[in-house]
């Protein structure tokens, strides 16, 4: 069986994956194998960096199982080796056998039994568990995922950019739809990247330091450089179709509806409309994931210890606390720089 760590050490040098590199240790040990004996169905999105997340889950002795077939974001040449690392593939039967623990994403497998209970990767698919009665971790509630959410995918948005061949975002006009933690980590990168950054956000939230409100959107959008949509909801720059198509702006959604709507063909948007970073190879960076897959993966020994309550749970603080004291300090201080730029 092939080891993900031993494998992509060198794609992944241990100052990127810290947390799961501790993480592995602990739980690698003879005398620890914490969830030994009992079945975890993983949703993680399957990338190559997702490998070492269930690299981690291996070392517990638990029986780990991908689902990535429910319109999970993938890379089918990596699904083709997940029986290279120990990892099997549910079929219909298999999930309507049930797991012990399920780490979920977007709520997919929601509808599938979780003996001990659930983990959620996402707020969106929080809302799916809202009334479940086995305990639920909600991966999203905490500091932690912040490393993916708001700097990952801000950090995705502009290495997408890049990969369908955008330059120079220095002095360019960028206009974000969203104000929530994506959209602000998309306009926190982007203001980094000297752009003059506006959002759209009909919540009214304030916008972070470095961002202005569009007080006349549809005028902006006609003279835009880049246009982001950011607020997973479904058509949320509908309203200014005729807008974008009359400016020449170049256009992105880094949320999984099509948030653009029909007015817009997906032509017209980088990577028709699928989110931006799930162009690339690696959506989002080791470095900004890596702590969000340690959480994740918690989740599972906490259920397994009977360690929470039924119902939603945020992380408790001290596990996260474990997770950033693991960081390098170059992580941290941009973490603190983004959160310093919310006040």
């Amino acid at each position: 069986m092939d080891d993900a760590f031993a494998v992509f050490g060198g794609v992944y040098p241990e100052g990127e994956r810290p947390a799961l590199t501790r993480q592995r240790a602990a739980w690698g040990r003879a005398s620890a194998r914490p969830l030994a004996g009992l079945t975890v169905l993983d949703a993680t999105p399957l990338f190559r960096n997702t490998l070492l997340k269930h690299a981690c889950l291996l070392a517990t002795g638990a029986e780990v199982w991908v689902g990535y077939g429910r319109a999970m974001p993938h890379d089918p040449a990596v699904a083709a080796r997940l029986g290279a690392f120990g990892l099997r593939v549910p079929d219909a039967a298999r999930l309507a056998r049930g797991f012990d623990v399920v780490l979920d994403c977007a709520g997919a497998f929601a509808d599938v039994s979780a003996r001990l209970g659930y983990a959620e990767l996402t707020r969106s698919g929080a809302a799916r568990y809202a009334g479940c009665a086995k305990p639920v971790a909600l991966t999203d509630a905490g500091r932690v995922k912040l490393f993916e959410t708001a700097l990952g995918t801000g950090d995705g948005l502009v290495r997408g950019l890049r990969h369908f061949g955008v330059g120079e975002l220095r002095g360019r006009v960028a206009v974000v739809f969203g104000c929530g933690k994506v959209g602000r980590g998309i306009l926190f990168r982007l203001a980094r990247e000297g752009a003059r950054c506006f959002v759209v956000d009909p919540s009214g939230a304030r916008p972070p330091r470095g961002a202005e409100r569009a007080e006349a959107p549809g005028a902006l959008l006609r003279r835009a450089d880049v246009v982001v949509t950011a607020t997973g909801v479904r058509g949320a720059a509908a309203p200014y179709a005729a807008d974008l198509l009359a400016g020449q702006a170049v256009l992105a959604n880094m949320g999984v509806e099509d948030e653009f709507g029909p007015g817009v063909p997906a032509a017209r948007v980088l990577n028709a409309k699928a989110p931006l970073n799930f162009a690339l190879g690696e959506p989002t960076r080791m470095r900004y994931i890596d702590p969000t897959f340690a959480l994740h993966n918690l989740a599972a020994l906490r259920l397994a210890q009977g360690a929470l309550a039924p119902g939603p749970n945020v992380p408790a603080a001290a596990d996260e606390a474990a997770i950033l004291a693991a960081l390098p300090g170059a992580l941290l201080a941009e973490l603190e720089a983004f959160e310093a730029a919310q006040e």
